[in-house]
């Protein structure tokens, strides 16, 4: 009885955000027509937590992660095309990484997993809230604009950059819980299994997936110390203190 309760409010909870978004979507196609307040929007990607269940030893931002992911993006993109000679845009996979996340910056926040993959009911109810979200967000951006943004935004799943950009949320995820467990916080143990058994499918289906693990992931989860030990400023630096104490 306790569990069919708490899916009934799951499901209540759901249609209340629905009757929201319906309001906020067509006061948006209204403001496009003078102004916008899509750049605004975006810029809340800063006020967004990530992880909001988990108890974390650093506090993950949104706009942090969109950075991170990002970057990693671009070279998963540029790794496809200049390693492995694919027909795949660096900048584009980028800029896929870079609005991702629309819905949630648009107001369905992050949603943790275990509410988002409750039961089939609660999964395609929040689908469908963020696809409707993601078209709220285009809608407040000027008409001759909509276009440009409208597949970055409303993202084609079988587009190898959206993979990679995917690829580059799931390194970036799994980047988090090693972080997250090196400061021995045992709450991302879980989240770190799940990673892992993602990541390795990601190795499995793209190349470039496989070089930037190979190349760049051990380096990404070391110290600043590790990570700069071969970098000829940090022993000129080292050169300059000593000769400073000596006179």
């Amino acid at each position: 009885m306790a569990e069919a309760g708490r899916k009934q409010r799951s499901i209540y909870d759901l249609q209340m955000l629905l009757s929201l978004f319906n309001s906020r979507y067509s006061k948006g196609r209204e403001m496009a027509k003078t102004h916008s307040a899509f750049i605004g929007l975006m810029q809340r990607a800063r006020n967004v937590k990530r992880w909001p269940l988990m108890a974390q030893f650093q506090e993950e931002m949104l706009s942090t992660h969109i950075y991170e992911a990002s970057m990693v993006a671009h070279m998963l993109g540029a790794i496809a095309a200049d390693v492995f000679n694919e027909d795949v845009d660096p900048d584009r996979v980028a800029a896929m990484a870079i609005f991702h996340e629309g819905s949630e910056i648009a107001g369905m926040s992050d949603i943790p997993s275990p509410v988002k993959y409750h039961d089939p009911e609660t999964t395609a109810a929040i689908k469908k809230l963020e696809r409707r979200f993601e078209a709220m967000l285009i809608q407040t951006l000027p008409e001759p604009l909509q276009k440009r943004y409208q597949p970055l935004i409303e993202q084609d799943k079988d587009d190898v950059h959206v993979r990679l950009a995917k690829a580059a949320d799931v390194l970036c995820a799994y980047l988090k819980c090693d972080y997250e467990l090196s400061k021995s916080n045992s709450e991302f143990s879980n989240a770190m299994d799940e990673m892992e058994v993602q990541l390795k499918q990601y190795r499995e289906r793209f190349q470039s997936v496989e070089y930037f693990c190979k190349v760049f992931l051990e380096d990404a989860k070391g110290t600043l110390d590790e990570q700069t030990k071969d970098l000829d400023w940090v022993e000129r630096a080292n050169t300059l203190h000593l000769d400073s104490e000596q006179n």
